[in-house]
């Protein structure tokens, strides 16, 4: 069976518990962006093919596979549809309905908003797979030797999910991270701190390897989930998203928020006044993650 990985590092994240539940049934090879090959490499499934996001390329790397599972709308449901993949199957999510010869009914549970992840577990579950396993929400091989502290204070979210670099800088200042153990995650924001609190910059030649940190501390973007996946215990920050619905999968991480009136929006820019980020206090902050560093 073909599955079609999200094109997002978060939602690709989310759906790891849920392919490695069908992979126990059936042989499965993935279908993903390039840049997520080291990830789906890291589960054992049948195959991973990779992909470069044009609709040519994709359509390329298309396995000769009768059978095809696509979580969202895309070029690469798209290009599934135009294959002689005569089997599609998935939720009729936004777009995609028209892609699927044999969409599924997902029944939604009443109550608060419940995290991404169940829509994945569920699909699988229509499936005839045992989504609830724990082996599926077990980390991923990662290299041996985890150590250090990441900070990652950019988000690749937008700007409106980035807390400001003067408090980034007032928590460095009272935790004192250890210099020698300590990096920040390349970005915009950590070259600023960076410069102003000595921290050095680290080599990250690919979104997996922050995954090498015994604990990272950022905002809310993909490397959170990435890291997570493979067994880093995070600390995350959150402004316009909520953690109910979109945290990283394991009860080690912690969520630090401050709830407010309009959150959550989940928008890239805030069409108001940011305060979600200007509420969300310095010794609040400092406090939990002075409790997560301790852990």
């Amino acid at each position: 069976m073909l599955v079609v990985a999200p094109s997002s590092w978060r939602d690709a994240c989310f759906s790891l518990p849920a392919t490695r539940a069908l992979a126990a049934t059936r042989p499965v090879t993935v279908l993903c962006p390039a840049s997520q090959q080291p990830l789906w490499e890291a589960v054992g499934l049948a195959g991973v093919a990779t992909h470069d996001g044009s609709a040519r390329g994709i359509a390329s790397a298309l396995p000769d596979l009768p059978q095809a599972l696509l979580w969202e709308d895309g070029a690469a449901a798209k290009a599934c549809a135009r294959s002689a993949i005569a089997h599609r199957t998935g939720l009729p999510a936004p777009g995609l309905a028209k892609r699927l010869t044999h969409p599924l009914e997902r029944t939604v549970r009443p109550g608060p908003p419940e995290h991404r992840v169940r829509r994945y577990l569920d699909t699988v579950a229509l499936l005839d797979a045992e989504p609830l396993d724990p082996r599926w929400f077990e980390p991923l091989p990662a290299e041996p030797g985890k150590s250090g502290l990441l900070i990652a204070p950019d988000s690749d979210f937008g700007s409106h999910h980035e807390w400001p670099v003067d408090r980034w800088l007032a928590v460095l200042e009272a935790l004192q991270p250890d210099p020698a153990t300590t990096r920040l995650a390349p970005g915009p924001l950590a070259g600023q701190l960076a410069g102003a609190s000595g921290i050095k910059i680290a080599e990250l030649p690919d979104p997996v390897a922050g995954a090498r940190f015994e604990r990272l501390i950022g905002a809310d973007a993909s490397q959170p989930h990435i890291a997570g996946a493979f067994g880093t215990t995070c600390a995350v920050l959150y402004g316009p998203g909520d953690p109910a619905m979109v945290r990283p999968l394991g009860q080690r991480h912690v969520a630090i928020r401050r709830k407010v009136e309009c959150s959550p929006c989940f928008a890239d820019r805030c069409p108001l006044d940011g305060r979600c980020q200007d509420e969300l206090e310095v010794g609040r902050v400092e406090e939990a993650l002075s409790r997560f560093l301790r852990t």
